[in-house]
């Protein structure tokens, strides 16, 4: 009797197959276990890259936010020099009396 003889009900016939349908499953499982490792790092690296945005993103909030009350102050301070200069339109005479009397001080 040849191995091929052998029937289904054969023991170590069926040994042999399951056997070799453990081995293919072990070749998934390792596969799989692979791919899930590869999926981990990635998700690691994404991770790292999230809080690193965040951390970016924190200081661009409190830089825009400088950013706006310094405009603020420049706004205010523009708004001044307009009052300022429509007065000084009004009354050019007293403009040129405070720059001479500033000029005597010096």
């Amino acid at each position: 009797m040849t191995k091929d003889d052998r029937g289904d009900l054969d023991l170590t016939k069926q040994i042999e197959i399951k056997e070799k349908e453990t081995h293919a499953l072990n070749d998934v499982v390792v596969n799989l276990k692979n791919i899930i490792d590869s999926k981990e790092a990635e998700m690691t690296a994404m991770v790292n890259a999230n809080d690193s945005h965040k951390e970016l993103n924190g200081k661009l909030r409190k830089e825009l936010d400088q950013v706006k009350a310094d405009n603020k102050k420049l706004a205010k301070q523009v708004e001044d020099l307009k009052i300022e200069a429509k007065e000084m339109l009004q009354y050019p005479w007293l403009f040129l009396v405070i720059l001479y009397i500033e000029n005597i001080q010096i």
